[in-house]
């Protein structure tokens, strides 16, 4: 907690005890037993009305008995030292002369105090405080040393223990333990997320790569389900396509290591460190497989797709558009290729072939695919999360293949 926090706490405190205090001041009673009395004047003044009916009738009796009994219980309401306090009380009018009540500045003082002091209490109590502390902490990690980055990491699992559910404190820890190469303790932590989150490509791929890591770099069933899903969601995961370039390189297939590594590369700026060591490890691979460096590029047989939008559409500019392909008539739902891009680029044109196919498939070993265009305002795939929608069906791939498709609304 910052100045500012106890500043606004104190300050709301003071002025709702001040607020309280002249507020009673107007609105309390000024002498025990009004209620009863302003009962009676109440009923004095019904009993005027009906004196006045009596007077047609004759019945000036019955309305002076009637008096009589409101009076008498005004009386039994009262106790004797009320009846004394309240003896200068009425007048002709009936209002109160009496002086006000002690006001009790004393239990005012402590209520003031209970306000002010609980709330800082419960702060500490439930451990509020350690996330201020923690996130104060992080802000300047860069100027820290190592003992105090392990005292943080330290405070970082006590706090996660106690908030399991918190994804940011569990991020934090899995990005250190990977760092670390402490790849169990990560599995564990990228296990819990997927509980939070567990259509997330990130964490399925990097749940993914540490259960591959942890065991020995192995891929097991598990962790291939894992990166494969990631890249089902988005073809351009970085941390998936990494696994699973490592796995074929370890497993000796330099052909699909080599797939995975150049989609991967894709992504990196020439001349940067990560370049440079993505550019030795594809050479590494080419000459463990025997594979010649690649000449000028072949087109394949696939598909062009131009994707417009109408005129007077109204597509968000951070909305992701999905661009798949899938085997013409197939129920399943799993691409064979997939492209992604964002809504700013609009209208756009790309290619669909078996570059951007996925893991071992091939645009150009289909007779024909249908061709389905997603606009997801969220950036989750499928259609149930798309906005915008268009497709084409039985297209026949070749080197030469080109739709167009113009985007149309999905209704409810």
């Amino acid at each position: 907690m910052n100045l500012s926090f106890y500043l606004w706490s104190s300050f709301m405190v003071v002025a709702a005890a001040a607020f309280t205090y002249f507020l009673s001041h107007y609105w309390r009673r000024r002498a025990d037993g009004e209620n009863t009395l302003d009962w009676l004047k109440l009923r004095r003044a019904e009993l005027q009305k009906a004196l006045e009916a009596a007077r047609d009738d004759g019945d000036r009796d019955a309305e002076a008995q009637l008096l009589t009994d409101a009076e008498l219980r005004v009386l039994d309401d009262l106790s004797p030292e009320e009846l004394e306090r309240q003896a200068k009380i009425l007048t002709s009018e009936g209002k109160v002369h009496t002086q006000p009540q002690r006001r009790p500045l004393l239990g005012l003082l402590a209520l003031m105090l209970l306000l002010l002091g609980l709330p800082f209490f419960l702060y500490h109590r439930l451990g509020a405080i350690e996330d201020v502390q923690i996130a104060q902490s992080l802000a300047s990690l860069q100027s820290a040393d190592r003992a105090e980055v392990e005292r943080l990491l330290a405070q970082i699992e006590a706090r996660s223990e106690r908030r399991p559910g918190n994804a940011d404190y569990l991020s934090l820890l899995g990005e250190y333990y990977t760092a670390g190469e402490q790849h169990g303790k990560a599995l564990a932590v990228y296990e819990q997320l997927l509980e939070l989150f567990p259509e997330s490509a990130e964490v399925l791929a990097r749940a993914g790569q540490a259960e591959y890591l942890s065991q020995g770099r192995t891929l097991t069933a598990q962790a291939r389900r894992r990166v494969e899903a990631a890249l089902a969601v988005d073809p351009n995961q970085r941390t998936a396509l990494g696994t699973l370039g490592m796995a074929a390189f370890e497993a000796e297939d330099y052909d699909a290591a080599l797939r995975f590594w150049e989609r991967l590369i894709a992504f990196e700026v020439p001349g940067t460190p990560s370049f440079q060591m993505m550019s030795s490890v594809i050479e590494e691979a080419r000459k463990r497989g025997g594979v010649p460096m690649k000449g000028p590029e072949v087109p394949s047989a696939g598909v062009t797709v131009t994707v417009l939008a109408p005129a007077d559409a109204d597509i968000p500019t951070a909305a992701t558009i999905f661009i798949l392909a899938r085997p013409a008539k197939s129920e399943q739902r799993m691409p064979t290729a997939v492209i992604r891009r964002n809504g700013a680029d609009l209208p756009l044109t790309i290619r669909l072939d078996d570059r951007n196919a996925m893991a071992g498939q091939k645009i150009s070993a289909l007779e024909e695919v249908d061709i389905e265009v997603q606009v997801s305002p969220t950036g989750q795939p499928g259609r149930s999360n798309a906005s915008w929608l268009a497709t084409a069906v039985n297209v026949v791939p070749s080197e030469t293949a080109s739709t167009e498709l113009t985007l149309a609304p999905v209704t409810p």
